[in-house]
Protein backbone atom coordinates (compact mmCIF):
# COMPACT_ATOMS: atom_id res chain seq x y z
CA UNK A 1 0.00 0.00 0.00
CA UNK A 2 2.87 2.35 0.84
CA UNK A 3 4.59 1.46 -2.44
CA UNK A 4 1.47 2.39 -4.44
CA UNK A 5 1.31 5.81 -2.86
CA UNK A 6 4.98 6.48 -3.67
CA UNK A 7 4.46 5.40 -7.32
CA UNK A 8 1.39 7.63 -7.62
CA UNK A 9 3.22 10.68 -6.40
CA UNK A 10 6.15 10.03 -8.83
CA UNK A 11 3.77 9.65 -11.76
CA UNK A 12 2.02 12.89 -10.98
CA UNK A 13 5.35 14.71 -10.81
CA UNK A 14 6.33 13.29 -14.20
CA UNK A 15 3.08 14.53 -15.80
CA UNK A 16 3.67 18.04 -14.44
CA UNK A 17 7.28 18.02 -15.75
CA UNK A 18 6.18 17.01 -19.31
CA UNK A 19 3.50 19.72 -19.33
CA UNK A 20 6.02 22.38 -18.31
CA UNK A 21 8.67 21.39 -20.92
CA UNK A 22 6.15 21.24 -23.83
CA UNK A 23 4.63 24.62 -23.12
CA UNK A 24 5.16 27.15 -25.96
CA UNK A 25 6.25 24.55 -28.62
CA UNK A 26 4.32 23.68 -31.85
CA UNK A 27 3.61 20.08 -32.72
CA UNK A 28 6.17 18.53 -35.06
CA UNK A 29 5.29 18.56 -38.79
CA UNK A 30 3.61 15.39 -39.94
CA UNK A 31 5.83 13.38 -42.27
CA UNK A 32 4.51 12.82 -45.84
CA UNK A 33 2.25 9.84 -46.29
CA UNK A 34 4.11 8.71 -49.42
CA UNK A 35 7.07 9.47 -51.68
CA UNK A 36 7.24 12.78 -53.57
CA UNK A 37 5.97 12.95 -57.15
CA UNK A 38 8.38 12.03 -59.95
CA UNK A 39 9.00 14.39 -62.89
CA UNK A 40 5.89 14.79 -65.01
CA UNK A 41 5.90 14.69 -68.81
CA UNK A 42 3.22 16.76 -70.48
CA UNK A 43 3.14 16.98 -74.28
CA UNK A 44 0.42 17.45 -76.85
CA UNK A 45 -0.19 14.61 -79.21
CA UNK A 46 1.08 15.51 -82.72
CA UNK A 47 -1.71 16.67 -84.98
CA UNK A 48 0.23 15.82 -88.13
CA UNK A 49 2.10 12.56 -88.87
CA UNK A 50 4.93 14.63 -90.34
CA UNK A 51 6.00 15.75 -86.86
CA UNK A 52 9.35 14.02 -86.52
CA UNK A 53 9.68 13.48 -82.76
CA UNK A 54 7.72 13.31 -79.50
CA UNK A 55 8.68 14.44 -76.01
CA UNK A 56 10.60 11.94 -73.93
CA UNK A 57 9.36 10.83 -70.51
CA UNK A 58 10.86 13.01 -67.78
CA UNK A 59 10.97 16.16 -69.96
CA UNK A 60 8.32 18.51 -68.57
CA UNK A 61 6.76 21.13 -70.81
CA UNK A 62 5.41 23.00 -67.79
CA UNK A 63 7.04 26.20 -66.60
CA UNK A 64 8.25 26.51 -62.99
CA UNK A 65 5.41 27.46 -60.68
CA UNK A 66 2.60 26.08 -62.82
CA UNK A 67 0.38 23.46 -61.19
CA UNK A 68 0.66 19.81 -61.98
CA UNK A 69 -2.65 18.48 -63.34
CA UNK A 70 -4.49 16.56 -60.66
CA UNK A 71 -2.34 18.06 -57.86
CA UNK A 72 -3.50 21.62 -57.09
CA UNK A 73 -0.77 23.90 -55.80
CA UNK A 74 2.09 21.56 -56.71
CA UNK A 75 4.89 22.39 -59.17
CA UNK A 76 6.63 20.08 -61.60
CA UNK A 77 10.14 18.89 -60.94
CA UNK A 78 12.98 18.48 -63.37
CA UNK A 79 13.22 14.77 -62.69
CA UNK A 80 12.57 12.04 -60.12
CA UNK A 81 12.76 12.86 -56.42
CA UNK A 82 16.08 12.21 -54.69
CA UNK A 83 14.69 9.10 -53.00
CA UNK A 84 13.65 7.54 -56.31
CA UNK A 85 15.75 5.90 -59.00
CA UNK A 86 15.79 7.37 -62.50
CA UNK A 87 13.69 5.69 -65.12
CA UNK A 88 15.15 4.54 -68.45
CA UNK A 89 14.90 7.37 -70.97
CA UNK A 90 14.60 10.11 -68.34
CA UNK A 91 16.97 12.50 -66.68
CA UNK A 92 19.78 14.77 -67.94
CA UNK A 93 21.24 14.19 -71.38
CA UNK A 94 18.13 12.71 -72.93
CA UNK A 95 16.96 13.98 -76.30
CA UNK A 96 13.83 13.56 -78.33
CA UNK A 97 13.31 10.07 -79.67
CA UNK A 98 12.82 9.24 -83.35
CA UNK A 99 9.37 9.23 -84.83
CA UNK A 100 7.44 6.01 -84.63
CA UNK A 101 6.42 3.80 -87.55
CA UNK A 102 4.59 5.72 -90.28
CA UNK A 103 6.00 9.09 -89.15
CA UNK A 104 9.58 9.35 -90.49
CA UNK A 105 11.59 12.45 -89.66
CA UNK A 106 11.31 15.45 -91.95
CA UNK A 107 14.61 15.53 -93.87
CA UNK A 108 14.25 18.24 -96.51
CA UNK A 109 12.24 21.21 -95.34
CA UNK A 110 8.81 21.99 -94.01
CA UNK A 111 6.01 19.74 -95.27
CA UNK A 112 2.91 21.18 -96.92
CA UNK A 113 0.05 22.12 -94.63
CA UNK A 114 -3.31 20.45 -94.67
CA UNK A 115 -4.25 16.93 -95.62
CA UNK A 116 -5.13 14.98 -98.72
CA UNK A 117 -8.82 14.21 -99.41
CA UNK A 118 -8.31 10.73 -97.97
CA UNK A 119 -7.02 12.17 -94.67
CA UNK A 120 -3.34 11.33 -95.15
CA UNK A 121 -0.67 13.97 -94.55
CA UNK A 122 0.71 15.87 -97.52
CA UNK A 123 4.31 15.65 -98.67
CA UNK A 124 6.43 17.29 -101.34
CA UNK A 125 9.68 16.47 -103.16
CA UNK A 126 12.76 18.69 -103.23
CA UNK A 127 14.91 17.81 -106.28
CA UNK A 128 18.07 19.86 -106.92
CA UNK A 129 18.79 19.97 -110.66
CA UNK A 130 21.26 17.25 -111.78
CA UNK A 131 22.73 19.89 -114.12
CA UNK A 132 24.85 19.84 -117.27
CA UNK A 133 28.28 18.22 -117.18
CA UNK A 134 31.22 17.76 -119.54
CA UNK A 135 33.04 14.57 -120.39
CA UNK A 136 34.82 12.92 -118.56
CA UNK A 137 32.36 13.88 -115.78
CA UNK A 138 29.95 11.17 -116.89
CA UNK A 139 28.41 10.20 -113.54
CA UNK A 140 25.81 11.95 -111.44
CA UNK A 141 24.33 11.27 -108.01
CA UNK A 142 20.71 12.30 -107.55
CA UNK A 143 19.87 14.16 -104.34
CA UNK A 144 16.07 14.38 -104.26
CA UNK A 145 14.27 13.95 -100.96
CA UNK A 146 10.69 14.02 -99.68
CA UNK A 147 9.51 16.10 -96.73
CA UNK A 148 8.00 12.90 -95.34
CA UNK A 149 11.44 11.29 -95.10
CA UNK A 150 10.27 8.43 -97.30
CA UNK A 151 12.64 7.24 -100.06
CA UNK A 152 12.48 8.83 -103.52
CA UNK A 153 12.71 6.89 -106.79
CA UNK A 154 13.87 8.16 -110.22
CA UNK A 155 12.41 7.59 -113.66
CA UNK A 156 14.33 8.38 -116.87
CA UNK A 157 12.76 9.25 -120.20
CA UNK A 158 12.70 6.26 -122.51
CA UNK A 159 13.69 4.24 -119.48
CA UNK A 160 17.24 5.53 -119.96
CA UNK A 161 17.60 3.15 -122.88
CA UNK A 162 17.02 5.18 -126.03
CA UNK A 163 16.94 8.48 -127.86
CA UNK A 164 19.14 11.14 -126.31
CA UNK A 165 19.02 9.42 -122.89
CA UNK A 166 21.25 6.38 -122.51
CA UNK A 167 22.04 5.51 -118.92
CA UNK A 168 24.19 2.76 -117.44
CA UNK A 169 22.93 0.58 -114.60
CA UNK A 170 22.93 2.66 -111.41
CA UNK A 171 24.73 1.98 -108.16
CA UNK A 172 22.35 3.32 -105.53
CA UNK A 173 21.40 6.81 -106.71
CA UNK A 174 24.52 7.23 -108.90
CA UNK A 175 24.05 6.96 -112.66
CA UNK A 176 26.49 6.98 -115.57
CA UNK A 177 26.02 8.05 -119.19
CA UNK A 178 26.45 5.64 -122.08
CA UNK A 179 28.16 7.72 -124.70
CA UNK A 180 28.39 11.48 -125.11
CA UNK A 181 26.45 13.68 -125.50
CA UNK A 182 23.27 12.74 -123.67
CA UNK A 183 20.34 14.71 -122.29
CA UNK A 184 17.87 13.04 -119.92
CA UNK A 185 14.65 14.16 -118.33
CA UNK A 186 14.66 12.64 -114.83
CA UNK A 187 11.51 12.51 -112.70
CA UNK A 188 11.65 12.05 -108.91
CA UNK A 189 8.61 10.31 -107.40
CA UNK A 190 7.36 9.28 -103.97
CA UNK A 191 4.28 7.02 -103.85
CA UNK A 192 3.34 7.61 -100.19
CA UNK A 193 2.32 5.10 -97.54
CA UNK A 194 -0.43 4.63 -94.97
CA UNK A 195 0.42 7.98 -93.32
CA UNK A 196 1.40 10.11 -96.34
CA UNK A 197 -0.34 10.78 -99.63
CA UNK A 198 1.71 10.53 -102.87
CA UNK A 199 3.93 13.53 -103.63
CA UNK A 200 3.65 15.51 -106.86
CA UNK A 201 6.49 14.33 -109.19
CA UNK A 202 9.35 16.75 -109.89
CA UNK A 203 11.35 16.63 -113.14
CA UNK A 204 14.89 17.83 -113.78
CA UNK A 205 17.38 17.55 -116.66
CA UNK A 206 20.71 15.77 -116.59
CA UNK A 207 23.08 16.31 -119.50
CA UNK A 208 26.61 15.18 -120.33
CA UNK A 209 28.22 17.10 -123.18
CA UNK A 210 31.50 16.72 -125.02
CA UNK A 211 34.57 18.25 -123.44
CA UNK A 212 35.20 21.73 -124.81
CA UNK A 213 38.82 22.65 -125.46
CA UNK A 214 39.70 26.23 -126.34
CA UNK A 215 43.05 27.08 -127.86
CA UNK A 216 44.98 29.82 -129.60
CA UNK A 217 48.44 30.96 -130.63
CA UNK A 218 50.13 33.00 -127.91
CA UNK A 219 52.13 36.18 -128.23
CA UNK A 220 51.80 39.44 -130.12
CA UNK A 221 54.87 39.24 -132.33
CA UNK A 222 54.38 40.01 -135.99
CA UNK A 223 57.84 38.92 -137.16
CA UNK A 224 59.87 35.74 -137.25
CA UNK A 225 63.61 36.08 -137.80
CA UNK A 226 65.29 33.86 -140.40
CA UNK A 227 68.92 32.80 -140.18
CA UNK A 228 70.61 30.35 -142.53
CA UNK A 229 72.62 29.00 -139.60
CA UNK A 230 69.48 28.53 -137.45
CA UNK A 231 66.32 28.53 -139.58
CA UNK A 232 64.09 27.50 -136.64
CA UNK A 233 61.51 29.53 -134.75
CA UNK A 234 59.19 28.51 -131.93
CA UNK A 235 55.58 29.54 -131.45
CA UNK A 236 53.39 28.65 -128.49
CA UNK A 237 49.85 27.28 -128.52
CA UNK A 238 47.70 27.32 -125.39
CA UNK A 239 44.95 24.73 -124.72
CA UNK A 240 42.43 25.09 -121.86
CA UNK A 241 39.43 23.10 -120.59
CA UNK A 242 37.42 22.72 -117.37
CA UNK A 243 38.78 19.19 -116.87
CA UNK A 244 42.22 17.72 -117.37
CA UNK A 245 42.99 17.64 -121.09
CA UNK A 246 43.42 14.08 -122.34
CA UNK A 247 45.95 13.23 -125.02
CA UNK A 248 44.73 14.74 -128.27
CA UNK A 249 46.16 15.27 -131.71
CA UNK A 250 46.98 18.83 -132.70
CA UNK A 251 47.78 19.58 -136.34
CA UNK A 252 49.62 22.58 -137.75
CA UNK A 253 49.40 23.86 -141.31
CA UNK A 254 51.45 26.66 -142.84
CA UNK A 255 51.77 28.49 -146.12
CA UNK A 256 54.50 30.81 -147.38
CA UNK A 257 58.03 31.02 -146.10
CA UNK A 258 57.63 28.47 -143.30
CA UNK A 259 56.81 24.83 -142.68
CA UNK A 260 55.57 23.32 -139.38
CA UNK A 261 55.31 19.71 -138.19
CA UNK A 262 52.23 18.01 -139.59
CA UNK A 263 50.80 16.88 -136.24
CA UNK A 264 51.65 16.45 -132.57
CA UNK A 265 50.23 14.39 -129.72
CA UNK A 266 49.66 16.76 -126.78
CA UNK A 267 47.96 16.67 -123.38
CA UNK A 268 47.40 13.66 -121.17
CA UNK A 269 49.66 14.92 -118.39
CA UNK A 270 46.94 16.01 -115.97
CA UNK A 271 46.72 19.69 -116.85
CA UNK A 272 43.67 21.84 -117.60
CA UNK A 273 45.71 24.69 -119.00
CA UNK A 274 48.72 23.61 -121.06
CA UNK A 275 51.17 25.40 -123.34
CA UNK A 276 52.63 23.56 -126.33
CA UNK A 277 55.81 24.64 -128.07
CA UNK A 278 55.58 24.26 -131.83
CA UNK A 279 58.83 24.46 -133.78
CA UNK A 280 58.56 26.12 -137.19
CA UNK A 281 61.15 25.83 -139.96
CA UNK A 282 61.67 29.08 -141.87
CA UNK A 283 62.59 28.67 -145.52
CA UNK A 284 63.10 32.22 -146.74
CA UNK A 285 62.00 35.77 -146.27
CA UNK A 286 58.37 36.60 -146.85
CA UNK A 287 54.95 35.86 -145.42
CA UNK A 288 54.16 32.93 -143.12
CA UNK A 289 50.57 31.97 -142.29
CA UNK A 290 50.07 29.32 -139.64
CA UNK A 291 46.87 27.50 -138.66
CA UNK A 292 46.63 25.25 -135.61
CA UNK A 293 43.69 22.90 -134.95
CA UNK A 294 42.76 20.15 -132.50
CA UNK A 295 41.11 17.08 -133.93
CA UNK A 296 37.51 16.45 -132.91
CA UNK A 297 36.44 12.98 -131.76
CA UNK A 298 33.38 11.52 -130.07
CA UNK A 299 34.12 13.06 -126.67
CA UNK A 300 35.91 16.32 -127.52
CA UNK A 301 34.67 19.54 -129.06
CA UNK A 302 36.77 22.57 -129.84
CA UNK A 303 36.19 26.29 -129.89
CA UNK A 304 36.71 27.73 -132.39
CA UNK A 305 36.23 24.70 -134.65
CA UNK A 306 38.01 26.38 -137.57
CA UNK A 307 41.26 26.52 -135.60
CA UNK A 308 43.58 29.34 -134.59
CA UNK A 309 45.44 31.28 -137.25
CA UNK A 310 48.34 33.72 -137.12
CA UNK A 311 50.14 35.74 -139.79
CA UNK A 312 53.87 36.43 -139.53
CA UNK A 313 56.43 38.21 -141.67
CA UNK A 314 59.72 36.33 -141.97
CA UNK A 315 62.79 38.52 -142.21
CA UNK A 316 66.51 38.31 -141.62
Amino acid sequence: MAAAKVFGRAGAALVVLVALTSCGHKPAAKPPDGPSLPGLSVSAAPTDPSVGATAEAGDSSLTPGSPVPGHPGSTPTSGPASNQSSRPGSGPGQTSKPAGPGTPANACGAPPTGRAPDGRAQQRIVFPSPGAHQWPDTQVTMHACATSGLPVTYQFENGGRGGSCRVSDPVGTTYGSQGVPISCQVTATQAGNAAFAPAAPVTGTWAVNKMVITYGVLGSAEYLTYSAANPKATIQVRLTAIHDIPQVEMSTQATGACSPPNSMRVGGTGGRDIIVNVEITLTAQGDCDINVSVHVNQVIDVDPVIGASRHYTVKR
